[in-house]
């Protein structure tokens, strides 16, 4: 009875080691596979890396125009707002000033006219 148990368990060990061999034979060509499209992986990325930093230094490059362009705008922006201002001043109270004139010289007449 000995021997059967020890036969049996002698089996067992061979089945498992079997599919235990089975096993790590599957997982060394799954890591082979996955070392190979790593390695693709690589050879795509370094390029695309290559051309998105020569990307992003143009697109750099053209938002400081851009920013230069904003600035020169907003002085110009600034000066024409300056500018409005002084010719608001100078139109508005001398156009004020005749109303005024014109609305007494208007009662005036009137009153002139009554009497």
């Amino acid at each position: 009875m000995g021997h059967v148990a020890g036969l049996i368990a002698a089996i067992a060990f061979a089945v498992m080691s079997v599919f235990t061999a089975i096993l790590l034979y599957q997982l060394v060509k799954t890591m082979g596979i996955i070392n190979l499209f790593i390695n693709d992986v690589r050879v795509e990325t370094i390029p695309l890396m290559t051309r998105f930093q020569t990307t992003m230094d143009h697109v750099n490059n053209e938002l400081e125009r851009v920013d230069g362009i904003l600035s020169a705008v907003e002085s110009m922006s600034e000066k024409a707002n300056s500018a409005t201002k002084v010719v608001q001043e100078v139109v508005t109270s001398p156009i004020v000033k005749a109303i005024g004139i014109g609305a007494g010289a208007g009662k005036a007449y009137s009153k002139w006219k009554r009497k």
